[in-house]
């Protein structure tokens, strides 16, 4: 009786809207939703509408803090979506560890945000991009961004918010704190999108699901996930895969052990205790503790885990990422992925601190998902590792660029071209690899900009979205168009150069086994070969000896 009521109110507001805002349908854009109506606002310069803040899932509260979203709660009379401010529990990182502790974020935080062309209706779907948003896997929002550059090329933007820190990824393997909440946000989300993006004029059946740094590592993790199948086709990865370092915990029993210790748990090894522990620690704690954007090892601290199979929880991830693509799942799904040519320049501002600590014992600074026999087997590697990027000699002030090229390879590079080979191997769809080395107004800004020319970690997402940052110098816009007409074109097309134009006048080759082609993006777009050959011999050789493979936590992880 209440859906009748509920249906027949929203028609009487469909009509009253209808002729009442017909005068003002080019400044807004009403949509019926099965949960109610929201209205959008038409962007001030652009052919497209705004929604800001839409609920798509709720935060599940009490003891069931850590658990899967709930299903959103309908709301009555048109939501104005508009609000822009809206985050998930987070800590601002400064920089500087003198600075106080600035705690944000609220519990209703699960909403998305959509940019949607005037051209989208139910007689013109347009293909849809969702993206997941970067921060360490403890900050950042779905508005961290904007998408309008995307939006104008007549695609669906999307971006939402999902759980952070603690909130979204402790992982104690059992009912009460099973993992990966975060990624069952993101899992929600892409189930909303499905289910109602068709009432903003998208195609379900053409959603690409992309990413920048962990988000990029996270949306390649979903694309591993039987959670998402049919969810999406198509991937976009920049500065991230899921094969990197920081994207599984390896010990996350460890890890919530060792943050509840610093927040003032007896220590015990009981995983009871521990869980009571976190079922009532307050937020401000949690978020506080949360906040690990530089570890040596290359983690963040909290991050997804392989999930034990527990009755009446459905899982994200059970088995290794590593292991799902060596055996194809989902392997026939086209991907667009690549890196920036100096990565490493995200750690250059621990680059005072952290040499002399790799100088006294560097064995700290070993990617987390090595896993060595013994002392010997570490000790041989990291003569190596010292002898490859150092010279055998100290890490000193004017090693900076060794320095730089060494998280650029381990953190980041290796992991996304291991990926990639993997993909191409398996798949029928194409592989599109990039490097971007562009150096503009947009790429963020670091201590040792006279020192360094090359981009930086998730610079060229600077390119495709918008930070806030300006530029009026025509290569900086150039690049921009350049790269927002590739990216909506694979969206579009399944081929970042359907089309051909001045600023693009040839095909991007795709990457395969026998022909390893990548485009080149900087002043002027170049297709090479080659890429990464002689450090991806030297990693490999590392990889096959030492991987360590991610399992599902156990009981006996906790005293390690």
């Amino acid at each position: 009786m209440l859906d009748k009521f509920r249906n027949m109110w929203r028609a009487i507001v469909l009509l009253f809207l209808v002729n009442s805002v017909l005068a003002e349908e080019e400044d807004y854009k009403i949509v019926t939703l099965g949960d109610g109506i929201v209205k959008g606002e038409k962007y001030w310069d652009g052919e497209f509408y705004q929604f800001f803040g839409i609920p798509y899932a709720t935060l599940p509260k009490g003891r069931d803090r850590f658990q899967a979203p709930l299903p959103v709660e309908p709301w009555e009379g048109i939501l104005d979506a508009s609000k822009k401010t809206t985050i998930c529990h987070q800590c601002y990182y400064t920089g500087d560890n003198n600075d106080e502790i600035m705690l944000d974020g609220e519990d209703d935080c699960l909403v998305i945000n959509l940019l949607t062309p005037k051209v989208a209706s139910d007689d013109n779907l347009v293909p849809v991009v969702v993206y997941i948003h970067s921060g360490a896997f403890s900050g950042g929002s779905g508005n961290m961004a904007h998408f309008n550059y995307l939006a104008r090329h007549d695609v669906i933007t999307v971006s939402f918010n999902y759980r952070l820190g603690a909130f979204g990824f402790a992982c104690l393997g059992n009912k009460e704190i099973p993992g990966n909440a975060g990624l069952k946000d993101q899992v929600a989300a892409l189930r909303w999108i499905n289910k109602n993006i068709k009432n903003f004029g998208g195609d379900p059946n053409q959603v690409t699901l992309a990413g920048f740094s962990v988000g990029a590592a996270m949306a390649e993790l979903l694309s591993l996930s039987e959670a998402t199948t049919g969810l999406f086709n198509k991937l976009i990865l920049e500065s991230g895969s899921a094969l990197a370092p920081f994207t599984i915990n390896r010990n996350p029993l460890a890890t919530a052990k060792n943050v509840a210790l610093s927040l003032g748990y007896n220590g015990t090894d009981s995983l009871d205790e521990l869980t009571e522990f976190y079922l009532n620690a307050t937020v401000n704690d949690l978020a506080e503790k949360s906040l690990n954007y530089y570890l040596k090892n290359s983690t963040f601290g909290f991050a997804p885990c392989i999930e034990n199979i527990i009755e009446g929880i459905e899982p994200t991830i059970t088995e290794s990422p590593y292991e799902l693509m060596r055996k194809g799942f989902n392997k026939d799904i086209a991907i667009i992925t690549g890196f920036s040519n100096m990565e490493g320049i995200s750690r250059s501002i621990k680059f005072g601190e952290w040499r002399e600590d790799m100088n006294e014992d560097f064995s700290e600074f070993l990617p987390a998902d090595l896993k060595f026999k013994d002392e010997k087997s570490k000790n041989d590697l990291i003569r190596e590792i010292k002898q490859y990027y150092f010279q055998g000699k100290e890490v000193k002030a004017d090693t900076l660029q060794n320095y730089v090229n060494y998280f650029s390879d381990s953190m980041f590079k290796y992991n996304i071209m291991r990926s990639a080979n993997l993909r191409a191997k398996m798949t029928k769809k194409p592989v599109y690899v990039y490097q971007f080395s562009y150096v503009g107004k947009l790429n963020i800004e670091h201590n040792y900009m006279d020192r360094l020319k090359g981009a930086s970690h998730r610079d060229q997402t600077a390119y495709v979205l918008d930070f806030f940052g300006w530029s009026n110098n025509y290569k900086d816009l150039d690049t921009r168009e350049r790269m927002t007409m590739m990216w909506t074109d694979f969206v579009k097309y399944e081929n970042p150069t359907a089309f051909e134009s001045s600023l693009i006048p040839f095909k991007w080759l795709p990457y395969t086994s026998e022909n390893q082609n990548y485009l080149e993006i900087d002043k002027k777009l170049q297709m090479k070969t080659g890429l990464f050959v002689e450090e991806w011999k030297f990693w490999n050789k590392i990889y096959e000896k030492y991987y360590w493979n991610p399992t599902a936590p156990q009981l006996s992880d906790i005293k390690k």
